[in-house]
């Protein structure tokens, strides 16, 4: 990808981070429960996978697109929701969290900077939600694997979160810029 497309992507990623309603997440947790919230959003991720691959390729070009958008709002909002399970904070900047999204997804920041950790995890990302892809061009079955698939990866991006170290929270170290 050209330094503009990383760029875009970075734009969107902030977006989505900043329209993330951390005082909702943070009511949704108190009310279900940190494992109920993970499991709440693996049902919608699970949603817009079934949804692009049911009709096969006649669904799969709009459908794919939205449910990767879908999948990713998906992962942001559990990783929040874990930050405000484990350290009361349902606020945190924008570098701080992209440390712990890749953190999540088994990437090493170390001493990344800001654009270097949103590449990596836009290629982790990217890499994990289009290798199946190929389950959801036959209808019907696409709808299976793209559901099954979709809420297994929130879940396991929940379970990773859960199973960090506190520090990893409340480390208030932030990424260098470059």
């Amino acid at each position: 990808m050209s330094d503009g497309k990383w760029s875009q992507l970075s734009s969107s990623f902030e977006f989505v981070h900043k329209n993330l309603d951390g005082f909702k997440i943070k009511e949704k947790v108190d009310s279900m429960g940190i494992d109920g919230y993970i499991n709440y959003c693996a049902l919608l991720a699970a949603g817009s996978g079934a949804v692009a691959g049911v009709g096969g390729p006649i669904t799969f070009v709009v459908g794919v697109p939205a449910d990767v958008a879908n999948t990713v709002a998906q992962q942001f909002r559990v990783t929040l929701a874990v930050i405000y399970h484990r350290t009361g904070r349902y606020a945190v900047s924008f570098p701080e969290f992209m440390k712990i999204v890749g953190l999540s997804l088994g990437v090493e920041v170390g001493v990344m900077g800001l654009q270097q950790v949103v590449r990596v995890v836009a290629q982790v990302i990217l890499k994990k939600l289009t290798a199946r892809v190929a389950g959801k061009v036959i209808p019907f079955v696409g709808a299976a694997v793209g559901g099954g698939l979709n809420y297994a990866f929130i879940k396991a991006i929940g379970g990773t979160l859960l199973a960090f170290e506190d520090s990893i929270f409340n480390g208030r170290r932030e990424l260098p810029p470059g």
